[in-house]
């Protein structure tokens, strides 16, 4: 997180408080399609926590980008995060210079649910990086879902710095060692197979019924856990990784579908062994791609964020 630290770093720290009380919005998606937002706790009752302190079922938060035609949407005021995550990462950024309850403040513009079947629309499910919040990628998911795309952001208990359950339950997050990583790539994996089984079975919010293909894309441990994922689960028909260092069984034995890594300025194949491990193993269409005057958390909302 150190790119939107130094951002951070840089703002007045006598911002106006009144704009804060009367909340900012990001600005609305640029696609042909509005949004709706709707966020789901999902409970797997096939598999236990491997991180949680007692046995228990894993349970995993996330948020749902549907787009919406423009002639259909009721305009509505999301919040850009609940209000314990919001306090929370008030708490840790002040201290860099963001006014206290900047993200109590934030919106999103979104609609009211759009009651039709969006079957028709491709769906992606997004992991983020390490110590994060699902919802400090809101604002990229909710464009991407406006150019006509089902975006669905996971949240991974125990790895995200916190994630609150819809009873008020609060999960805070672990600090693992390198020699768990392996376990967190492939916990997580299973967690985006296990989302796309809730979208290929059951309504949830909408029709979705079989439903089997997807793409999958993620941000730093999150583009590990997506080549995971698109490795042991052949429904996923191409992924992005963004700025992640690959781990797991893809470094070795590579993957056939599409995929596409995209880098951070300064970061390629010749500074990341694992990218240069497992670059001749993607034996189908491939890219990398390298984003100039970017950091590595230029590929979240915090950038917007200071921004505004």
């Amino acid at each position: 997180m150190n790119f939107f630290l130094e951002a951070a770093k840089s703002l007045p720290r006598l911002f106006p408080l009144l704009f804060l009380r009367n909340g900012l919005s990001f600005p609305a998606p640029t696609g042909p399609y509005n949004t709706s937002l709707v966020t789901v706790a999902l409970t797997d009752t096939h598999r236990s926590d491997p991180f949680a302190p007692t046995q228990q079922s894993r349970v995993l938060m996330i948020s749902v980008f549907t787009p919406v035609l423009p002639s259909a949407c009721i305009p509505l005021l999301s919040s850009y995060m609940e209000p314990t995550t919001a306090a929370f990462e008030d708490a840790r950024l002040e201290a860099y210079g963001l006014p206290s309850g900047v993200f109590e403040s934030l919106n999103l513009q979104t609609c009211q649910q759009d009651p039709i079947n969006h079957k028709q629309f491709p769906l992606l499910l997004f992991s983020p990086a390490a110590g994060t919040t699902r919802l400090f990628y809101s604002a990229i998911a909710q464009q991407i879902a406006s150019t006509g795309y089902l975006v669905v952001t996971i949240d991974h208990p125990y790895d995200a710095d916190i994630v609150v359950f819809p009873d008020n339950t609060t999960v805070f997050g672990l600090n693992f060692t390198d020699a768990q990583i392996p376990l967190v790539v492939d916990t997580r994996a299973k967690d985006i197979s296990f989302v796309l089984d809730i979208f290929s079975k059951t309504t949830l919010h909408h029709s979705f019924h079989g439903r089997v293909k997807a793409g999958v894309f993620g941000h730093s441990l999150g583009g590990a856990a997506s080549a995971q994922a698109m490795f042991t689960d052949p429904r996923f028909q191409g992924g992005l990784n963004l700025d992640g260092t690959f781990f797991g069984d893809v470094v070795e034995k590579g993957l056939d579908r599409p995929f596409l890594i995209f880098a951070h300025d300064g970061k390629n194949l010749t500074n990341d062994p694992s990218w240069d491990a497992t670059w001749p193993k993607l034996t189908g269409w491939k890219r990398e791609m390298m984003l100039a005057d970017s950091a590595h958390y230029t590929f979240s909302d915090l950038p917007d964020v200071v921004d505004l």
